[in-house]
């Protein structure tokens, strides 16, 4: 009996290890958003900017970024040179934590409640002066 009791503990504990309880909640799929906008930092023409990933933003520097008002955005980062980076639009309140390392990744989510034209840029000093600066379009539904 003794030996079942410990059998059953160490089952427990290896569940447990395994990833069979988890506090964190669920991944958001893609149908969540309205948009997605995945960004890659880069240098180009001796430029530091950020290319489009994806959709019709694909390869795009600085792309402008539409949306309705009143979308669900998600705003993905890629770190593709190695530097800080992070990406912010203040007036609206979003900005990513920010990335160090090649190939790290943060993201944000926002409800876009004002129609208009805002800046997306690099909030690390000098950034946005060296060319990482992008518009996110706005538009009434």
């Amino acid at each position: 009996m003794k030996s079942l009791f410990i059998l059953l503990l160490l089952l427990a504990a290896y569940a447990l290890l395994a990833g069979g309880c988890t506090s964190q909640p669920p991944a958001r799929a893609q149908a969540d958003f309205d948009s997605t906008f995945t960004l890659e930092t880069d240098m180009k023409n001796g430029r530091m900017v950020f290319v489009g990933i994806g959709g019709e933003i694909d390869g795009a520097v600085n792309p402008d970024l539409n949306v309705r008002r009143g979308d669900m955005v998600q705003f993905v980062l890629v770190n593709g040179d190695g530097m800080p980076h992070d990406l912010a639009v203040p007036e609206l309140k979003i900005h990513t934590d920010v990335i160090m390392t090649e190939g790290d990744t943060a993201e944000v989510v926002a409800e876009i409640n004002q129609a208009g034209q805002y800046s997306y840029y690099c909030t690390i000093a000098g950034h946005r002066q060296a060319g990482m600066e992008g518009n996110l379009i706005v538009s009434e539904p």
